[in-house]
């Protein structure tokens, strides 16, 4: 603005920022002789030590353009832009961004941005050793008593003739062998965001603000892995010839004695489409405004997140390649729940003594078992995992400038958590301390 590079509707001059950045991330473990050998108890497979580093070179730049203020036609809008190339070792990326804010009048702001965001892999997802683990396949070998699998197909994935609808390829604890770790061949992950909405400060509602969002994220080359059971039914549910070639089955057939298991490692994968709507909101009112003197304040708080889409592709071309997860859990897909609606809803009452107490509702809406691939999964205990909803209380004492006190007590009313046995080891308890409270 002080060399008059400015909008003559704006009030203050175009803003810029740039630079650039060097930076070196290293990753360096050592497992002892007993983990290295996958001695200990439940540890199911070696943990081995893994060390690597990554260099990258950033050169960077911003702008921001005022257009208007006070204006009769806009209270303010502008633009804004961003640019980013990194260097790394072997890959080189570009990210961008460009957004527009609009408010109309005071009480209204309209706001739109797109971005191109890029993700090289990290240390670990390159260099993280390669060892055996567990994976849940509750629904059994294909291969097994179910023979959900023909007798051409398995015996052409190393089951012996002999063996097909054996009860042996089935492991009573419903978990198999797998071979997972890093991948130095990975390529960078890239996605686009499409995100609008609008923040509203009502003039006629003192204190009060809302903001809607609506928001399109779509990556492309996930790094991530396909899933030890998600390689079972491409290969024999889609004959997916790759799927089938990270069968390694030992000499009996078996997916989880000795040397029988499915590799999967970190790849990059297709690719995963999420949408949806955010809403956060507040609002604090003076309990004087409601004839009650001499006893602080109320506040609200609402944040609140509509799941429409959650797909992925797992870039196979096959029937089973692309699958979407919102309201679903527990399947090969989907594993930990996605509820489609969840919310926190908070009280807070400030009393005029320096004590806040307040309470919170914490919502999540019910799931089922399955993906769009099968659909809900009927006839089992655990075929839907109900709508849970936690209350919280918390207070905080501010007894001086420098110190305070505080007590809280989460899920008030002891709710147990929904239970499933396809939490397995993906979750903890039978069930998904990721999204509920599992200890009351």
């Amino acid at each position: 603005g002080q060399y008059g590079i400015q909008s003559p509707y704006a009030a203050s001059g175009i803003k810029v920022a740039f630079g650039a950045e060097y930076r070196r991330d290293y990753l360096g473990s050592t497992t002892d002789a007993a983990f290295a050998t996958g001695d200990g108890a439940g540890q199911g497979g070696p943990t081995i030590g893994v060390t690597g580093s990554v260099d990258v070179t950033d050169l960077f730049g911003e702008i921001q353009i005022p257009l208007a203020d006070g204006q009769s036609w806009a209270y303010s809008a502008s633009i804004d832009a961003a640019y980013r190339h990194s260097e790394y070792k072997s890959i080189s990326t570009d990210t961008y961004k460009v957004g527009a804010d609009y408010a109309p009048i005071e009480d209204l702001r309209l706001r739109a941005s797109y971005s191109r965001a890029v993700r090289a892999p990290n240390v670990l997802e390159l260099f993280a050793a390669q060892g055996f683990g567990l994976f849940d396949l509750s629904t059994g070998d294909p291969c097994g008593p179910s023979r959900t699998a023909t007798l051409a197909q398995c015996t052409a994935t190393g089951v012996p003739a002999a063996l097909y609808g054996n009860a042996a390829l089935n492991s009573p604890a419903g978990q198999y062998n797998q071979i997972t770790g890093g991948n130095p061949n990975l390529e960078a992950e890239e996605s686009d965001t499409l995100t609008f909405g609008f923040v509203a400060t009502p003039s006629f509602l003192p204190r009060f603000n809302l903001s809607v969002d609506y928001f399109d994220i779509q990556v492309d080359g996930l790094i991530s892995s396909v899933g030890a059971a998600n390689t079972i039914d491409l290969c024999y549910r889609d004959n997916d010839p790759a799927a089938c070639g990270r069968l390694n089955r030992n000499a009996n057939g078996s997916l989880w004695v000795g040397t029988g298991y499915v590799e999967n490692l970190s790849i990059n994968i297709g690719g995963l489409q999420t949408s949806g709507i955010d809403v956060n909101s507040g609002y604090s009112v003076d309990l004087e405004d409601w004839g009650v003197t001499g006893w602080g304040q109320l506040g609200f708080g609402f944040v609140g997140t509509w799941l429409n889409t959650l797909e992925t592709d797992s870039g196979t071309g096959t029937a089973s390649s692309v699958y979407d997860c919102v309201g679903f859990y527990g399947s090969a897909q989907c594993g930990v729940p996605n509820p489609e609606w969840r919310h926190r809803a908070r009280v807070t009452w400030q009393s005029p003594w320096n004590v806040d107490v307040s309470g919170t509702w914490r919502y999540y809406s019910e799931v089922k078992f399955g993906s769009t691939l099968t659909g809900a999964v009927a006839g089992r205990l655990d075929s839907t995992l109900d709508a849970m909803n936690y209350f919280d209380l918390a207070a905080n004492w501010q007894i001086r400038d420098n110190v305070s006190a505080r007590i809280g007590i989460n899920n008030v009313f002891d709710t147990d958590p929904p239970l499933s046995v396809a939490a397995g080891t993906g979750g903890n308890g039978n069930t998904y301390p990721q999204l509920y409270d599992a200890l009351g």
